[in-house]
């Protein structure tokens, strides 16, 4: 669970939010749209603690931020990680999360820079979702990425939702996130979040640009 009570944000002398109050589900994916510029990702990093922010956001103790820039060393392999990973966290959680992920169709010992865009983001995953997180922010995650890897993804993060205790909050400019991610959908404008009713609804208005 993430809640904002009388949440603001503002960069320099541009107010972004004002007075949001929001109660984002666990087991839910929540979809946040908008135009460029409106705060989405500002947003999201307020929420890991890299931006200050007035209000009160509750729940984001333990919380991780995954944009499609975060990176992991380039020279290690899926092996590398794994052996690294199951010394700091926990083991059951570990295995899960590359089995979810199948890893296992991949070479052990390729390094990540020789990796493709989708197995990247595979990876990026299993490490950051190792620990022991309750919030989860995916930051323009498939961006870039070919369909079938993020139809590969789509079916990660769903799974993942409903396995692990937690909440997902995808910010996004890709409709397709919407199609293959049931969840609950969020229409940021005018320096508030307001919440969609339904996933038609969230793409007329992004298409719209209100």
């Amino acid at each position: 669970m993430l809640k904002l009570e009388n949440y603001g944000l503002k960069i320099k002398d541009k107010v972004l939010f004002q007075n949001v109050n929001v109660l984002f589900s666990e087991h839910t994916i929540s979809h946040i749209l908008g135009n460029n510029g409106c705060g989405k990702s500002s947003f999201g990093k307020s929420c890991a603690g890299m931006l200050s922010y007035t209000g009160s956001i509750v729940g984001n103790e333990k919380i991780i931020l995954i944009g499609s820039g975060s990176n992991i060393p380039s020279e290690f392999s899926i092996g590398d990680i794994s052996d690294l990973l199951k010394k700091r966290f926990d083991n059951s959680r570990v295995d899960t999360l590359y089995n979810l992920l199948k890893l296992d169709t991949l070479s052990q010992n390729l390094p990540i820079r020789k990796m493709s865009d989708g197995q990247k983001q595979k990876v990026k995953l299993y490490a950051f979702l190792s620990s022991d997180i309750e919030v989860v922010i995916l930051d323009e995650f498939t961006n870039a990425l070919d369909k079938n890897s993020s139809l590969d993804l789509y079916h990660f993060i769903n799974e993942y939702s409903q396995k692990f205790n937690g909440t997902i909050i995808n910010i996004t400019h890709n409709l397709s996130d919407l199609e293959y991610m049931p969840g609950d959908y969020y229409y940021v404008s005018q320096q508030d979040m307001i919440k969609i009713s339904s996933k038609q609804e969230a793409i007329d208005r992004y298409v719209k640009g209100e």
